[in-house]
C-alpha cells in the first residue's frame, strides 16, 4: 500500500515539474513606452488643449524636439520574443504633439511600424579605417604621424 501511495505522490510531483519547465518556453511578450489609450485622446481639443496639459495628463514625453521644442514625443512598442529567438517588435506608435508659440497644441501626428521609415541595422561589427590597414600600412601611417608632430 505505500509503495503505491508513494509512486503515486512521486508521479504527482513529477508531473507539477514538467509543467513548469514546459511553461517556461512560451514566447515572452513584453510592452515599452508610454501607452495612450482613446481615453486620453477624447480629452485632447485641438487649439485649447496646452503643453502642460499634455505633460499632466500623459507623464513626461519619451523624447522632446531636439531643435524644435514645440514638439512632444510619446513612443509605445510592443516586443515578443520565441524560446530561443531574438525579439522582434509587433506594434510601435509614435505620437507626435506639436505645439504653436502660444503653446496650444496644433496638431497629432501618429506614426506606426507600418508608416515609419525603415532602418537598415549594421552588423555586429561596425567598420572603421583602421579595420582595412594591414600591418604595414598601419606602420608607415605611425611613422608620418609622427613625423608630422616633430
Amino acid at each position: 500500500m505505500t509503495y503505491i501511495f508513494k509512486h503515486k505522490y512521486f508521479s504527482f510531483i513529477a508531473g507539477i515539474a514538467a509543467l513548469l519547465v514546459l511553461s517556461s518556453c512560451g514566447e515572452r511578450l513584453s510592452s515599452h513606452g508610454h501607452l495612450i489609450d482613446e481615453y486620453d485622446l477624447q480629452n485632447i481639443v485641438m487649439g485649447e488643449t496646452t503643453k502642460n496639459d499634455i505633460l499632466f495628463s500623459l507623464g513626461k514625453p519619451s523624447f522632446e524636439g531636439a531643435f524644435d521644442s514645440s514638439k512632444l514625443y510619446y513612443v509605445s512598442q510592443n516586443m515578443v520574443q520565441p524560446a530561443g529567438g531574438r525579439k522582434e517588435t509587433t506594434s510601435r506608435e509614435i505620437f507626435a504633439f506639436i505645439f504653436d508659440e502660444n503653446e496650444l497644441l496644433i496638431d497629432i501626428v501618429v506614426t506606426d511600424e507600418t508608416t515609419g521609415i525603415e532602418i537598415a541595422t549594421l552588423s555586429s561589427k561596425t567598420p572603421t579605417p583602421g579595420a582595412t590597414f594591414g600591418v604595414i600600412d598601419q606602420v608607415f601611417s605611425n611613422i608620418r604621424k609622427r613625423r608630422a608632430n616633430e
